[in-house]
């Protein structure tokens, strides 16, 4: 898997990721808040005001109406009760502290009853009193009972006040930790098959006529799978389209290398009937057949580059000595047009592959560019290596390119301009030709304009050496 993007905030993944983290964590903040403030005071602390003071307070008003009217026994089964459904247990004294039932009062239930019995008993007597030990927490309060006698109730709580652990720092920080994992995977679970489905985008992009959706993305049952369904659609309209288009061009080829052979033959009879007299519309006749054979001839080249049936031979290139050979070549063609090409610098490089082909497309760029410079301008060609690769640069002193159209013109027949193209003698399809051959040796070519001109760059694969050898950037002697 591979984030391509330079900025990967910018992704759909850390949006996913990084929305639900700050989601859940925030989730998590809020309900350790919420428990915090439900828990920032104790029992006891609650039952001294609120509902729970009004439903302690009624409980004492029954527990001293409950001994009054069925005496010890109704008030042990009060207790009993009180036990066993909510864990609480109840003590009833008399004004003297003295316990109604046998029961011992220990703990902070005896602070309980002291400190209501250090008031004097005048009206109204003290409202209620808290303690809370290390066991349990207790909670009493002087009650009226029907007859208007006083009692003092305790209530013992089940358990005592132990502070929410949900709120310490360190079990949030992992809370969040956990939720970042679990966001993370969403992330990837959403994301994955885009990535997969973007990578199969790209292949189709770059050339792969044959890449199709993975079948785990096919399998799924929501859009992302409609959208790969239709992607797959499309690549096989467009992949037919251009087969169609390719089987076409090399159909047309081959069927007018017949007419064109006959014409050949037809020149030369007409030449030797005509005695010479008709030579100037017949030299014109072949002018033309000839333009018309190279083309068939770049058609075919084409065609068999982007079919595949060109392979690339596993063999030694002296890049260097071939550049110098083409250099050499088109800077004779290029002088009767007052025109030069000259090779500025050339290092060692060697590069596997084939060198028929090789020549060919560097051919391609070096002739285009003799076709665009001004009259008495240099074409210069320079052969550097860095690092791995070889670095080849043709620049002319041309009127370039338009900046919209620098990604077009390796297009097959694509022209700048028409009127330009016509008068130069091009069809559009030389740096076509340079194109397919330089990325079926694994490389890149592109073009981009420079003061006063156009620059073609070229960069090569480097064959590897022997780990004993160290490249060194000797430069090859030119004239």
């Amino acid at each position: 898997m591979s984030f391509p993007s330079p900025f990967p905030f910018r992704s759909l993944f850390f949006k996913i990721f990084v929305s639900f983290w700050l989601t859940m964590a925030l989730t998590i903040g809020v309900l350790s808040l919420m428990v915090w403030i439900s828990n920032s005071q104790s029992l006891p602390e609650r039952a001294s005001r609120g509902p729970t003071r009004e439903a302690l307070t009624l409980f004492s008003e029954i527990a001293a109406r409950v001994y009054e009217r069925d005496g010890p026994q109704g008030l042990q089964e009060l207790i009993r009760r009180s036990q066993e459904e909510a864990g609480t247990e109840i003590f009833l004294f008399d004004a003297d502290g003295n316990p109604l039932i046998s029961e011992t009062a220990d703990g902070n239930v005896a602070n309980v009853v002291q400190d209501l019995l250090q008031h004097p008993k005048a009206q109204p007597p003290r409202p209620f009193s808290l303690f809370t030990g290390l066991t349990r927490s207790s909670w009493g309060r002087v009650v009226s009972g029907p007859s208007g006698k006083h009692y003092i109730f305790v209530a013992r709580f089940r358990q005592p006040y132990i502070p929410p652990p949900f709120f310490s720092p360190s079990r949030i920080a992992v809370s969040i930790l956990i939720a970042g994992a679990v966001c993370y995977l969403l992330g990837l679970y959403f994301t994955l098959p885009l990535k997969k489905l973007q990578s199969t985008v790209r292949a189709f992009a770059e050339g792969n006529l044959n890449a199709r959706v993975p079948p785990q993305i096919a399998r799924r049952r929501d859009e992302l799978a409609e959208v790969g369904r239709e992607f797959d659609h499309m690549a096989e309209r467009i992949a037919a389209l251009i087969d169609s288009q390719k089987r076409l061009l090399a159909d047309i080829s081959h069927e007018l290398r017949s007419p064109l052979a006959r014409l050949a033959v037809a020149l030369e009879l007409a030449r030797k009937s005509t005695n010479g007299r008709a030579a100037g519309p017949l030299d014109r006749i072949e002018q033309e057949a000839e333009r018309v054979n190279r083309l068939v001839g770049q058609l075919l080249t084409i065609t068999r580059l982007e079919s595949g049936a060109e392979t690339v031979p596993p063999e030694m290139v002296v890049l260097e000595d071939l550049v110098l050979q083409v250099v050499e070549d088109a800077d004779f063609e290029a002088k009767p047009l007052n025109k030069s090409v000259k090779a500025i610098e050339l290092e060692q490089c060697r590069v596997r592959g084939s060198a028929e082909l090789l020549r060919s497309g560097v051919e391609n760029v070096v002739r285009n560019a003799i076709r665009y410079t001004a009259p008495g301008t240099v074409v210069e060609v320079t052969l550097r290596w860095r690092l791995d690769t070889a670095i080849l640069n043709v620049r002319d002193h041309g009127p370039g390119v338009p900046e919209a159209e620098l990604a077009h013109i390796f297009e097959p027949f694509y022209r700048v301009s028409e009127a330009r193209e016509r008068t130069s003698g091009g069809v559009g399809l030389g740096l076509s030709i340079a194109d397919r051959t330089i990325k079926l040796h694994g490389g890149t070519i592109r073009a981009e304009n420079v003061p006063g001109g156009l620059m073609v760059t070229i960069e090569l694969p480097l064959a590897p050496l022997p780990s004993s050898v160290n490249r060194a950037p000797e430069k090859q002697p030119v004239g």
